[in-house]
């Protein structure tokens, strides 16, 4: 362990659509931690402002940032950019993995290129409806490619849906076209190289979006069988999709399984960290309780 008696700050919050849930995993692991005896403060960056992460950081003698803002801002490289300026250090990946990670197009092409399955997707430019439905199928998806906690996704099975989208959607913002793919969607938590047990979810509507997440009461989260072979295949996968993109300690792979296939869907370097979230009840399925896994993301000692 780096450190035994770290003074710790814990950011949330954040300025991107992902605020409120940010504000509950930051809080929960601040009250876990302070419950705990250690030496923790929590800030809510509201705004994108090094000045004010500047002076949180050093007037509190700041040893170690565990940054759970989720979405623009947290996830993007941004705040990540502002703590290596401030030579302070945080768990999780950096700012090259995180820019590319927080962009859905940019990490599908990575793996495309390195051999891993993944839905077909493009760039959506100013194709039209017939052109998707030929190439896609009769149900696709149009994804804000650096948008999470499953914002701005469009299903598409029809006209009707993708004029909603056409009429709807932030023309500022980009966008990918993609395959959905028919099959039991997986995630697997990553924990210093290592998975912790993966979760089937079964949503209780079309797909796994905001609503399924967070709302749903009906959405089940469950620890298949899974024989040896397919785990091991699982595992590499997995820690080597994890790794190309260049992340590092902890994060979340979503992915399909079909036909002993395992189908890329997507990466995320700051999940939910709430007593509830997918990584802490699979830290708990494998024996490890919420504190620890807080600790062991650190990468401190207890008190």
């Amino acid at each position: 362990m780096k450190y035994k008696n770290p003074k710790i700050c814990i950011l949330g919050g954040g300025w991107s659509n992902e605020r409120l849930i940010s504000l509950k995993s930051a809080n929960a692991v601040f009250d876990c931690l302070k419950s705990n005896g250690h030496d923790v403060i929590f800030f809510d960056m509201s705004v994108d402002s090094f000045e004010d992460l500047e002076k949180i950081i050093t007037e509190n003698s700041i040893d170690l940032v565990f940054n759970l803002i989720h979405g623009e801002g947290g996830e993007d490289g941004t705040v990540q950019k502002y703590l290596d300026m401030l030579s302070v250090d945080y768990c999780g990946s950096d700012e090259k993995s995180s820019k590319i990670s927080f962009n859905k197009y940019d990490t599908k092409k990575i793996w495309q290129q390195n051999g891993f399955l993944i839905p077909e997707y493009e760039l959506f430019t100013s194709q039209d409806y017939d052109y998707c439905n030929k190439k896609f199928g009769e149900h696709f998806f149009i994804k804000d490619t650096c948008s999470g906690s499953s914002n701005n996704i469009y299903l598409i099975s029809n006209l009707i849906d993708f004029n909603d989208f056409i009429n709807c959607h932030d023309k500022n913002r980009q966008f990918i076209i993609e395959e959905k793919i028919t099959s039991d969607e997986y995630t697997a938590a990553i924990l210093h190289d290592k998975l912790l047990p993966i979760i089937k979810i079964k949503p209780d509507n079309d797909f796994y979006d905001y609503d399924a997440k967070y709302a749903s009461n009906l959405t089940e989260f469950t620890f298949p069988k899974i024989n040896n072979d397919l785990f091991s295949s699982i595992n590499k996968t997995i820690l080597n999709a994890f790794n190309i993109i260049g992340c590092s300690r902890w994060g979340r792979i979503d992915f399909f399984i079909k036909n002993n296939d395992i189908i890329l869907l997507e990466l995320n370097t700051i999940p939910g960290m709430t007593d509830h979230s997918l990584v802490p009840k699979a830290a708990k399925e494998n024996g490890i309780d919420y504190y620890n896994l807080i600790l062991n993301i650190l990468d401190i000692c207890p008190r």
